[in-house]
């Protein structure tokens, strides 16, 4: 009996002592991340950021730097404060498509043709041969970043889900990456039509409840007046410094986010993207419940496209994730940026660890790779390079400068009152080019701008939110003035003038 105590005392004796000294370990790591992301929060000047580190399922680092604002009220930043995460939602919004995939209801080897009817893009031989697993890869064929600008013009996710079909490819389908957001909007349509709800609705009810991310929702539902949401900042360079600034402009930034919402518009914290990363790292498993089978989440991270290559890394681009095949292994991540807020999520599967980084800062995610990689290095028990130096470098060089001197017209415009009168385009609507105090006006849907002149019968107007955008014009063969288009990137096609107008003329 007293043998058998002596033994359950070494027991308990040698298990206190091995849990101190993992206690210990993971104070430790913890010590050196926050120290890590303290150096580059600092250096970078950022006004806000919050950190999550999953390692081996355990929780590293959860912790915020920081205020949420500036001006008035602003708080600390917590694991509780809500970042817009940008680019970062293209990931969940694929995440719950697979949920789909899983139940039956599409496959994705599956035509789009197949689930949605009214889908079209220009090429009707693509349009039949489109699959699911096609449609978040970006290699659609469209220019990069093809119809951002649309929301610009008033144009809602819906809308822009129809001028698909007018919007002419760049390149051959399926040979070229080129990044693309509106495409997300077609697999939100088919989540919608499989759970009979909004995407907002159903990333909360199928993504978010299951895996007890309790603070995140979308931008739809949470972009105005919520105090828990960070304010977000223009973060740029100034000579050798960098500064920050409150962006005055979310009234442009909540019609644009919302137009393409399912590729970056979810609002979430650190500490409910710890429960995302617990997910991925366990294999599509949450808390001993299978959220996603192995092989469905296995796709999510099965290379599509080609995106790029360098002397120490290839990278592919799978449904919603960059895939970087680099010298410490699988990275697997991808960066969000929009309108004051940045963000970076990776998961490093060969060491079991997932990183979530959110700041209220818009320009760059350069800080967020330096700590990415240095957090990487430091579980690998490599040190192959001063991440933060090397990024923070390469983001203080000079930029080359730019040549502002404007164009001299080569070629004078016509009678300004031969471009005056009304355009029309199927799906686009009605563009009314207007005489106002001598110059002419481009009016479409909310967007009301003067145009100038730039050469022969090519103008330019400002865009609130895209810019500076061309305006061309287009003679017929017996009138002045036929049609005209915009140029956002990839051509849209031509607007033709009112027939009545064509005959008066």
């Amino acid at each position: 009996m007293k043998k058998s105590i002596i033994l359950i005392a070494c027991f308990l004796f040698i298990s206190l002592k091995i849990n101190y000294a993992q206690d210990s370990c993971i104070q430790n790591n913890t010590n050196k991340l926050d120290s890590i992301c303290r150096v580059v929060f600092q250096q970078w000047n950022l006004p806000g950021m919050a950190v999550v580190v999953i390692q081996d399922g355990k929780e590293v680092l959860l912790k915020g730097y920081g205020k949420t604002s500036y001006e008035g009220n602003g708080q600390k930043v917590t694991p509780q404060t809500q970042f817009v995460i940008a680019s970062t939602s293209k990931a969940m919004t694929s995440a719950l498509l697979a949920t789909l995939v899983q139940k039956g209801d599409v496959k994705w080897g599956d035509t789009v043709k197949n689930h949605l009817p009214g889908f079209k893009l220009y090429d009707p031989w693509v349009t039949q041969n489109f699959l699911v697993k096609d449609i978040m890869v970006h290699k659609t064929g469209f220019r990069a970043y093809a119809t951002d600008d649309l929301p610009h013009f008033g144009y809602d996710r819906d809308q822009i889900f129809t001028l698909l079909r007018h919007i002419q490819p760049t390149y051959s389908f399926r040979t070229t990456y080129a990044y693309n957001n509106a495409m997300y909007t077609v697999a939100a349509k088919i989540i919608e039509k499989y759970y009979g709800t909004s995407w907002d609705d159903a990333i909360s009810k199928y993504l978010f409840e299951p895996l007890e991310m309790t603070s995140s929702t979308t931008g739809n539902k949470a972009y105005f007046n919520n105090p828990r949401l960070a304010q977000g900042y223009r973060h740029y360079k100034d000579g050798d410094s960098i500064k920050f600034e409150p962006r005055k402009d979310k009234e442009n930034a909540f019609r644009w986010l919302s137009a393409v919402a399912p590729a970056g518009f979810v609002i979430t914290t650190a500490a409910d993207m710890g429960n995302w990363l617990r997910m991925h790292l366990d294999n599509g498993q949450f808390k001993g419940k299978q959220f996603l089978s192995k092989e469905t989440h296995n796709m999510l991270f099965f290379p599509q496209t080609v995106t790029g290559t360098d002397s120490s890394a290839i990278y592919n681009y799978a449904q919603g994730w960059t895939i970087e095949a680099g010298l410490n292994g699988k990275m697997i991540r991808h960066t969000g940026l929009a309108y004051g807020y940045t963000a970076l999520v990776t998961i490093l599967p060969e060491q079991k660890l997932g990183i979530a980084i959110l700041t209220n800062a818009g320009n760059t995610t350069n800080p967020h790779m330096a700590i990415a990689r240095e957090i990487s290095e430091f579980f690998a028990g490599t040190d192959k390079r001063d991440w933060n130096k090397h990024y923070l470098e390469a983001f203080m060089k000079d930029s080359p400068r730019q040549n502002n001197e404007s164009q001299k017209d080569s070629i004078a415009p016509k009678r300004l009152d031969l471009y005056s009168g009304e355009f029309g385009k199927e799906d686009f609507g009605i563009v009314k080019i207007t005489m106002e105090d001598g110059s002419l006006v481009f009016n479409l849907n909310n967007v009301k701008s003067p145009l100038r002149h730039k050469n022969g019968d090519i103008f330019t107007m400002n865009v609130p939110g895209a810019g500076n955008i061309e305006v061309e014009f287009f003679p017929g063969t017996n009138i002045p003035i036929e049609s005209l288009t915009f140029k956002i990137g990839d051509p849209i096609g031509k607007f033709y003038r009112k027939q009545e107008e064509s005959q008066n003329n």
